[in-house]
């Protein structure tokens, strides 16, 4: 895959995928985008951090999202702000592929950075009772709110990357490389990731 490899992680809500990403970027010297990439996207496209982060990663006027190739620059505007985000995320996104040595979390890179053949894809997991309780913990939140909350957010990831990419969130024939932080714990999934990255550099 060469020098300018890009690390992009799919991850299940409670998993542990961002902290994973964080310190993989670290140990590689990568740079890491998350919310990164929603900010560096909202400059120049007339849409706030703010909306940007309110459509992430969640799919709503769907009957659009055939226009997102079409559609000139000047035309956006008439476009839904929840497509506009879409579109622009995706152009970003496109850029750090080009630029490469950079860790995305999210937002269906994997498959958007495909055919440029330098993107090695992950997809974090866990069993549900450890995300329960990492959820739980982390947010304060009894297990019962925890679950509910893991349940939709990994709803909404699928639904978003399923219709913008036609592959299947989660399925391991997706990805390069599927990884159980509940069994590796977060430190092993990095090194096990490094491992990964060092072959296809």
């Amino acid at each position: 895959m060469g020098k300018n490899l890009v690390v992009s992680i799919g991850r299940q809500y409670g998993s542990g995928g961002r902290e994973i990403g964080k310190k993989l970027a670290e140990r590689l010297g990568y740079d890491y985008y998350d919310t990164l990439l929603l900010e560096n996207a909202s400059k120049g496209s007339g849409l706030s951090e703010e909306v940007m982060a309110k459509y992430d990663e969640k799919l709503a006027n769907k009957w659009f999202s055939a226009s997102i190739g079409m559609v000139s620059a000047s035309e956006r505007h008439m476009l839904p702000v929840s497509l506009r985000t879409v579109i622009v995320q995706f152009e970003e996104i496109r850029k750090i592929g080009k630029q490469g040595r950079a860790v995305i979390v999210g937002r269906c890179a994997d498959q958007i950075l495909k055919e440029q053949g330098n993107v090695l894809s992950v997809f974090i997991h866990a069993e549900t009772e450890h995300r329960i309780r990492r959820v739980s913990e982390r947010n304060h939140l009894s297990e019962a709110e925890a679950k509910k909350r893991i349940r939709n957010t990994d709803k909404e990831r699928a639904a978003y990357y399923n219709y913008y990419t036609d592959m299947e969130w989660g399925k391991t024939e997706t990805y390069h490389l599927c990884v159980d932080s509940g069994l590796f714990g977060i430190d092993g999934v990095v090194n096990i990731l490094c491992e990964a990255v060092g072959a296809c550099e």
